[in-house]
């Protein structure tokens, strides 16, 4: 309206005002406060990838903890479905074993199944039974039966009464299953005792 541009001035009405000076708070409180809400995005998504790492290695343990299970309840299955007593091998060939055949050093204080030489894929499908039954897992379960030692005392019912004392066998059942990778490995026992004539 009448007014003309002198060396960064605007000149309205005989008046003169002074340009304004910017010195740019504003936009260094937004990228402190981007910054912060960055730093956020990024601790929750490294926490929500944490968690749900944590909720799979936790599914994959319990599903080869399931394997084991399953497996060392069918070996237990198969001694009651057994009506005379097994025959023992030292190559599994019977299915029984006999107590420490597996062990590779009966010198060391480690059992087979703790001993490195023995906690191989290999080696149980090799000489484990196997379970293949079970559906979801990386490996099939397997489990190994061991004749672990006989009883024929104890049995106070029978003293007197002419009957022959029945044998008592103690089987050890070890039972190794796989999750849904082969990260994840849980080796479960049970002791296993039954009677026979």
């Amino acid at each position: 309206v009448g007014g003309e541009v002198i060396r960064g001035t605007i000149m309205r009405k005989g008046t003169q005002t002074p340009r304004r000076k910017e010195r740019g708070a504003v936009l260094i409180f937004c990228l402190v406060l981007l910054l912060v809400l960055t730093m956020m995005g990024v601790a929750s998504m490294e926490s929500a990838v944490l968690e749900e790492r944590m909720a799979g290695n936790m599914q994959d343990f319990n599903a080869a903890f399931q394997a084991a299970e399953s497996s060392l309840q069918t070996g237990a299955a198969w001694l009651v479905g057994e009506t005379t007593w097994p025959a023992t091998s030292t190559d599994g060939t019977t299915t029984v074993w006999t107590r420490d055949a597996m062990d590779p050093n009966a010198g060391d204080s480690v059992h087979w199944w703790q001993d490195s030489a023995r906690d191989s894929r290999t080696w149980w499908n090799n000489n484990g039974i196997e379970v293949s039954a079970l559906e979801g897992v990386a490996t099939p379960p397997h489990y190994v039966i061991e004749e672990v030692s006989t009883v024929t005392s104890g049995q106070s019912i029978g003293i007197g009464s002419g009957l022959q004392s029945r044998v008592r066998v103690f089987h050890r059942v070890t039972a190794r299953g796989s999750g849904v990778g082969d990260a994840a490995v849980v080796q479960l026992q049970s002791t296993f005792v039954k009677a026979y004539e």
